[in-house]
């Protein structure tokens, strides 16, 4: 179980979760395809990237459902709070895009599914 939450809390700091030395993004939205530090491939699929897609997916949703529950709890206004909604989650899908694939890869390393060549 310590592994498991060691894996995927360096997943979401966007470390390798293999040598937990090398960094598993290039730059804002690129995924390097290897770790600089130890080689493991981060996605050996071409559609593994969906899974952290799912991950944001969910993420966000949460995010916007739970600010959309202000509606029924207080008097905001409704068009302000579906402008504000909209910002936020948008803001949010775009900042937690690299966390959701790399954590998504970290699920991948704990399933075997990740392994050096």
């Amino acid at each position: 179980m310590r592994r498991i939450v060691r894996v995927l809390f360096l997943s979401l700091l966007l470390v390798c979760p293999a040598c937990e030395r090398g960094r598993m993004f290039r730059s804002r939205f690129t995924m390097n395809v290897r770790c600089p530090v130890c080689g493991i491939v981060f996605e050996r699929g071409i559609g593994e990237f969906s899974g952290g897609m799912a991950i944001n997916t969910v993420a966000t949703s949460s995010v916007a459902v739970s600010g959309a529950a202000l509606a029924f709890f207080t008097n905001l206004p409704v068009l302000p709070l579906i402008l504000a909604l909209t910002l936020v989650s948008t803001v949010f899908a775009l900042w937690f895009y690299r966390h959701a694939r790399a954590l998504w890869a970290g699920i991948l390393f704990l399933t075997g599914s990740v392994q050096e060549d």
